[in-house]
């Protein structure tokens, strides 16, 4: 296939001077020219996109905690860098290795960076809600970090050594200075090679309240999305704080940003909501069934009534003979009775 088209153009007289001197170089006028469009091109989109090349479907990823993705979506986009933020004993750091625990599950390989807390502390927390975290961690699903050190170069070598599909970073505040963290070359190199591997990733920050249009920083201006976790007191008579969750932003999906409650259970985080949702679901869900089963009951009992009365009117009618003064009157009880049961049911139908 022919791949050229001719071009007819006027060029003014010193145009036509360049024209020819590059000619001589190489080889025609009409390569000349491609070779000049094709350099103001390159120049003008050096990171140009090919659109073509764009995934359309967005892969979500299940975050493990009751009742929380069907508040994105049915999960976060695969690759994004979410924000997980608030006060201290809130159940950011409960949530985030919760989240890590469902990609196990689904083997997938994933890290844990602490920067405050020693391994052996956050395997302790992982125990108390029933997690076998050690038997992950011995068949290089899971890896954790404790106090660590890191530095950008370390951090990147060990994305391309483990190739994880999920990690967290538990807290920014202690990795990097908030003041310069988003103009900061070395985190912009880690945040290329996530997005690159399209890992996703809970980044944990740390915020004396959370909520507040005020209280948001510039680790929440990074995020492809931001979770906030507080503690509240529900009304005056009540003075036990309730913990609280709320998504204020995930790009590429229709959030429910309502604040919702949660418990921290024997086996981790449950969105409140669900229990009451779930609970609202099993009525339907057994209401369904019991339509089911009397339409099921209607039916058999329509086509033996209707057998039934057929018999009754076929005997009534003498066919088979006579019948005795006792055997009319059964028969004619049988008849009504039929036609009184088929009478009620396609009423309550």
């Amino acid at each position: 296939m022919n791949d050229k088209h001719p071009i007819h153009t006027t060029l003014s007289t010193d145009a036509m001077k360049i024209l020819d001197r590059y000619e001589l170089e190489l080889g025609t006028k009409n390569q000349v020219l491609e070779r000049a469009l094709l350099g103001m091109d390159k120049l003008r989109f050096k990171d140009k996109i090919d659109t073509n090349s764009i995934s359309r479907i967005i892969k979500r990823v299940k975050t493990g905690i009751p009742g929380f993705d069907g508040l994105i979506e049915g999960g976060i986009p695969e690759g994004f860098v979410v924000i997980v933020t608030g006060p201290l004993g809130t159940g950011k750091t409960t949530f985030s290795l919760q989240f890590l625990m469902e990609g196990i599950r689904n083997n997938e390989r994933c890290i844990f960076f602490s920067f405050e807390e020693m391994a052996d502390q956050l395997i302790k927390q992982t125990i108390r809600f029933g997690w076998d975290i050690g038997k992950y961690v011995d068949k290089g699903y899971l890896e954790i970090f404790g106090l660590s050190r890191f530095s950008i170069e370390e951090i990147i070598e060990i994305f391309d050594i483990f190739n994880p599909k999920r990690i967290v970073f538990d807290s920014m505040n202690i990795f990097s200075d908030i003041s310069d963290f988003r103009r900061s070359p070395q985190w912009r190199n880690i945040l290329k090679v996530i997005k690159d591997k399209k890992i996703t990733c809970l980044a944990v920050t740390e915020k004396s309240h959370s909520g507040r249009a005020n209280d948001f920083d510039e680790f929440d201006f990074m995020g492809d999305g931001v979770i906030s976790f507080d503690k509240k007191q529900k009304n005056d008579f009540d003075n036990y704080p309730t913990c609280n969750i709320q998504i204020h932003k995930m790009r590429l999906t229709k959030v429910n940003e309502i604040n919702h409650e949660f418990d921290i259970k024997a086996n981790g985080i449950e969105i409140i909501g669900n229990a009451i949702e779930r609970k609202v679901f099993n009525t339907l869900h057994d209401n369904k069934a019991k339509i089911e089963r009397n339409t099921k009951t209607d039916r058999e009992l329509r086509i033996s009534l209707n057998s039934i009365i057929g018999f009754s009117e076929l005997m009534m009618e003498k066919a088979p003979g006579d019948l005795n003064e006792k055997q009319e009157r059964y028969v004619h009880n049988v008849h009504e009775s039929g036609k009184h049961l088929l009478e009620l049911i396609q009423k309550r139908s």
